[in-house]
């Protein structure tokens, strides 16, 4: 998240705390969107890390980003590119677009471990620090000899991005186009820092399914058609 450790603690117990509502909503009234609804609970998680990140970068030991850094990025590179798509695949309910959604869990699950396993077994692979008020996470990926950068943001954006676009339920649609608008502000205006900033702008979307569940105390319902 841009501007503090403090500001990211806060995000944190926000989403936590909703997104905890509308997992214990969904487990009593409509258990398929059971994993779209904890969606908000690891934003929050997550960005608890990077209020960790904040923490220990202000501190003196320079070593101690280490461990909240790679936690951040366990979710930004590997576990949203699975989890986005697992979640359309557990509520849809039209069958070709079932499969279609777990052949993607299936490739973002792959995808985001090439991405995300190396920075295990090479230090040098993962560095943060802040510039303009927000964090950089540096990084060298398993692609960068062959694949262009905006190539491999292009395939993470499809990955996470078409399942929701795709899906019968019209609240994963519009969950879908607001983390696309906000992906496409973060490549204009925050380039620099935009694994921060879009991971920050989409765990603030992500409340967007907390005012679904309370409105009308209705959850999601499948559209015809």
């Amino acid at each position: 998240m841009c501007y503090s450790a403090s500001a990211s603690f806060t995000s944190a117990v926000v989403l936590v705390t909703a997104g905890s509502f509308t997992l214990a909503k969904a487990l009593r009234q409509n258990r398929s969107f059971w994993a779209f609804s904890v969606l908000p609970i690891v934003f929050g998680l997550q960005q608890a890390l990077e209020g960790g990140v904040w923490w220990a970068l202000g501190a003196a030991d320079s070593a101690m980003p280490r461990w909240p850094v790679l936690g951040f990025v366990f979710f930004s590179h590997f576990f949203w590119p699975m989890w986005v798509p697992f979640s359309c695949y557990v509520s849809e309910v039209r069958q070709s677009r079932k499969q279609l959604f777990l052949l993607m869990t299936t490739v973002g699950a792959l995808f985001g471990a090439t991405l995300y396993l190396p920075f295990l077994r090479q230090d040098h692979w993962l560095m943060a620090s802040v510039i303009s008020h927000s964090i950089e996470y540096q990084t060298i990926l398993l692609y960068d000899d062959f694949v262009p950068r905006f190539v491999l943001t292009g395939i993470y954006m499809l990955i996470v991005l078409m399942p929701l676009l795709l899906s019968s339920d019209r609240y994963h649609k519009v969950l879908g186009a607001l983390v696309m608008l906000s992906a496409i502000i973060t490549l204009l205006f925050f380039d620099f820092v935009f694994i921060s900033v879009w991971c920050y702008f989409a765990a603030i979307i992500s409340l967007y399914i907390y005012f679904v569940t309370i409105s009308g105390a209705r959850l999601p319902r499948f559209v015809p058609g």
